[in-house]
């Protein structure tokens, strides 16, 4: 079993002549300088002992046989390197060697198993190329032997989506042998290297480097390119892989491999591969809060009050991890919609394939529904996830307190609201906790938990914990207005309604935004969302002026989004956007009704006025102490709002972008002179003082960070 500490290769050989070959660095089994060394040193005794038949390899522990590059380590310098690449070391072996594959085989992990003769899976295994999320290519020979093994589209498809493939479908492909229970992974391994020494002593037609590499049709390259830079827009690796598939198919081993490693070092220490790491680590390091010690609670029964969209999306994460779930509404008919719609979200992943019926079945047997806040009485967290109301869900907090039992723990979904005043309805403020989940809550990653002033570290604790055995990726936010992701997109729609009415139009302030990453600029957005929202809102407090807001001349001649097919823009069935006449007629009516003159405003202008003021609110959530870190903002934002994960984050792109925040504050500096009335463009001191120090933020914050740190204590 791996233990803390340990970063070496474990070898013994067998009474039966099969030599064990243990990857032993914890907690995964990486493939550090050290344990490449080990890899060699262990070839180079195999080789010279005629007594041995056949090798398995296999990692220490039942997590991983080995989860790939130590990237930590490959920037570190050391007195000896292997002599040659791992994965070759072992397919030169003149004797059959097995890899036994336990847990997960990732990166130069699976490239280590192509490099084995045979490959053993464990039926809950899974393997992967993932590079390509780090800003990376597979750089051990991957891109040139998995085609050869697999062929070019499987292998494209595997490598540029970086994602895990199951024992199953790895079967189905033909990348392993065989698939056996991970009880019997690696008797069932050594009892294949028995077998094949005898039938196969010479590994005769095992050596992928020594198999033709396949067909590839130009046009089949030539359309991958062209969806992936749609699909990773931005990204350089995804192109360079496709590079080295092309490669693979034209080229000899040998000669493929050089041009795997050449395009391999042009993205090493670029840019775009350390924003791509940065994010990477960022979100396995926003679960981890200093400071805090306390243990969670188990969570085993969980309720929603809402059995809305939001309320039946959370629901559906809790039931897919086996947790039991309880619904509350108002009505049996509101319970009823709830469930008729979480039921229609299962049928169509059964459709697509993405949920075998038997995993729906089992998790809507965990659900249930009641009027009577009485069933909540035995609930170890309750989730209130209805419409944004401080009176009702003061009401809400206030039936919670009474019915549910002591230790429960209390969660809003709220996108806004206090979380003080909310857990000022209770008796408990220590149980209550915001619990912000990003629609459709059963996708999105993102999991905004919200501290107030009296939440107890055991219930922020327990938070951060559900959201792992969720599968969401937490970061803790003090309790202002919007939390972190909203806050700062706050006037991001604003800001272009305004330099729409000023001059621009509807198609460059989108593709301004679209081309520097995000998914969809801010009308696509605002078409996307829907214009009904907002507009009720407005109505309300008595501020609709369609001759003065275009927005709410879009509502009123029944242009409401994307769901009516027209709003900003007219769409087609596919989505497509076109522009409509009448409403750039309309726009332009109604900056004569507010007396504006048109000027011009250049991309750089749109840039600066939609991007800096979200950068500009980071630095003041940071400043103001409503977030742990800058790499928790990062998070934030590219997983609740689709920023481009290829720049970092908003805060890391700070730092990185060419001028650097010395860029930032001269332009927010410029816009604040402008528009003095707009307290979004009035620098934050924070920045001002990296400026000054000069020190990129994530320096700074590292020097002086815990002295914004104020416990998640609202200074509203």
């Amino acid at each position: 079993m791996s233990n803390p500490g340990t970063n070496k290769v474990d070898f013994h050989v067998r009474d039966d002549g099969i030599a064990i070959v243990t990857l032993d660095h914890y907690p995964v089994n990486t493939l550090t300088n050290a344990v490449q060394l080990g890899i060699e040193d262990s070839c180079e005794r195999i080789s010279k002992d005629k007594s041995i038949k056949g090798v398995v390899v296999c990692g220490a522990g039942t997590r991983a046989l080995c989860a790939g590059a130590d990237i930590q380590d490959l920037n570190k310098k050391h007195e000896r390197y292997p002599k040659k690449a791992f994965m070759e070391s072992f397919e030169q072996l003149q004797v059959p060697v097995v890899a036994a594959m336990q847990g997960f085989s990732l990166g130069g992990g699976f490239e280590l198993c192509l490099g084995c003769h045979y490959r053993v899976i464990a039926s809950n295994g899974f393997l992967g190329l993932p590079e390509v999320n780090i800003g990376l290519l597979p750089g051990g020979q991957g891109t040139q032997r998995l085609p050869r093994l697999i062929g070019a589209q499987p292998a494209m498809d595997l490598m540029l989506s970086g994602a895990h493939v199951s024992a199953k479908k790895a079967l189905g492909w033909k990348v392993v042998d065989k698939v056996v229970n991970p009880n019997d992974l690696l008797d069932a391994s050594i009892a294949l290297a028995k077998e094949m020494s005898v039938k196969n002593p010479t590994n005769a037609g095992r050596r992928i480097s020594e198999l033709p590499g396949p067909k590839v049709d130009q046009t089949l390259l030539d359309r991958t390119t062209s969806l992936m830079n749609t699909k990773r827009r931005g990204e350089s690796a995804p192109q360079k892989i496709i590079q080295c598939v092309g490669a693979a198919c034209t080229m000899p081993f040998k000669q493929g491999c050089a041009e795997e490693q050449r395009l391999f070092k042009q993205l090493v220490g670029s840019r775009e591969a350390n924003a791509l790491q940065h994010i990477f680590f960022a979100e396995r390091a926003a679960g981890k809060i200093a400071g805090l010690k306390a243990k969670p609670k188990p969570i085993k029964k969980v309720g929603i009050v809402g059995a809305g969209l939001m309320g039946g999306g959370i629901g559906m994460c809790f039931a897919n991890t086996g947790i039991a779930v309880v619904f509350i509404d108002q009505q049996q008919k509101f319970l009823d919609k709830g469930l008729s719609v979480v039921k229609g979200h299962y049928a169509r992943s059964v459709k697509r394939g993405s949920k075998t019926q038997a995993a729906v079945d089992a998790a809507l047997a965990l659900m249930s529904g009641s009027v009577d806040y009485s069933s909540l009485s035995d609930v170890d967290l309750v989730i209130e996830a209805v419409f944004e109301d401080m009176k009702v869900k003061k009401e809400i907090f206030a039936k919670l307190d009474k019915v549910c039992k002591p230790g429960c723990i209390l969660a809003s979904n709220t996108s806004y609201l206090s979380i003080d005043k909310i857990a000022s309805a209770t008796s408990r403020p220590g149980d209550v906790i915001g619990m912000h989940f990003f629609s459709p809550a059963n996708v999105m990653k993102l999991l905004e938990n919200v501290r107030g002033a009296k939440s107890s570290d055991t219930t922020i604790a327990t938070a951060m914990a559900v959201a792992t055995k969720i599968g969401k990726v937490a970061v803790l936010a003090g309790n202002c207005h919007g939390f972190i992701a909203n806050r700062m997109f706050g006037q991001y729609l604003g800001e272009a309604n305004e330099m729409l009415q000023e001059g621009s139009d509807l198609v460059t302030i989108d593709s301004v935004a679209e081309e520097f990453g995000l998914p969809v600029g801010p009308f696509r957005l605002s078409d996307l969302t829907g214009l009904t929202v907002g507009f009720e809102r407005r109505k309300r407090l008595g501020l609709v002026f369609p001759d003065k807001n275009i927005k709410d001349w879009l509502v009123e001649n029944g242009r409401l989004g994307m769901k009516t097919s027209k709003g900003f823009f007219d769409y087609t069935p596919e989505r497509k956007r076109i522009e409509n006449k009448e409403v750039n007629n309309q726009i332009m009516k109604i900056r004569a009704n507010c007396g504006i003159t048109q000027r011009k405003i250049d991309n750089q202008e749109i840039f600066e006025r939609l991007l800096f003021p979200i950068i500009n609110e980071g630095f003041k959530i940071l400043e103001e102490g409503f977030a742990d870190k800058p790499s928790d903002i990062d998070v934030a934002l590219c997983l609740g709002y689709n920023w481009p994960r290829v720049t970092g984050g908003p805060m890391w792109y700070a730092d990185t972008m060419d001028g650097g925040l010395e860029k930032l504050l001269a332009a927010l500096t410029r816009m604040s002179n402008l528009f003095p009335d707009k307290k979004h463009f009035k620098p934050s001191n924070l920045l001002v003082e990296c400026v000054q120090s000069n020190m990129p933020l994530a320096k700074f914050w590292a020097k002086n960070g815990q002295r914004f740190k104020v416990s998640g204590k609202s200074k509203l």
